[in-house]
């Protein structure tokens, strides 16, 4: 799993804040394909790691490219 620090995000994907955006962290995780593509690279962030974490552990299993922000 990747992380890396929110001072290192490099605007070189998409940013998803999972305390603010409106998509439940669970379907990002079950309905994947509806909600992320396969191309684009993602950046997972929450306030305390844990959902983020979660989902970045979740979406490399699937081959997506995605990266924990902490």
């Amino acid at each position: 799993m990747k992380r890396i620090k929110k001072e290192d995000y490099k605007n070189d994907g998409v940013y998803i804040d999972l305390d603010i955006n409106y998509i439940p962290y669970q379907k990002l995780i079950y309905d994947t394909e509806k909600y992320l593509s396969r191309n684009k690279k993602y950046y997972f962030h929450c306030k305390h790691g844990v959902k983020s974490k979660e989902v970045v552990m979740s979406l490399t299993a699937k081959g997506y490219n995605v990266t924990q922000v902490i």
